[in-house]
């Protein structure tokens, strides 16, 4: 099994979604919220968060939890 880490800005609206149910959902994935992940243009524009290091923003927070569901499926199938 791989491990796949998600970081959230804790600015940032993507902060309010309930990520810590990932990692119930998705064995592997562990959260890590921080004050600040240093990309404070996009953190002003749109929602995001990081998968494997791999930037993901969409418009809206439930576009982006779709997005990192699937960036999170498609990192654990890489480990299959």
């Amino acid at each position: 099994m791989g491990i796949v880490i998600v970081e959230v800005c804790d600015v940032n609206p993507a902060s309010g979604l309930e990520l810590e149910s990932l990692e119930i959902k998705y064995p592997g994935t562990s959260v890590i919220r921080t004050p600040c992940l240093s990309n404070c243009s996009q953190c002003a524009q749109h929602p995001y968060a990081y998968v494997n290091g791999e930037i993901y923003w969409a418009d809206t927070t439930d576009q982006l939890w779709n997005k990192l569901q699937a960036a999170i499926e498609q990192e654990l199938a890489s480990f299959e």
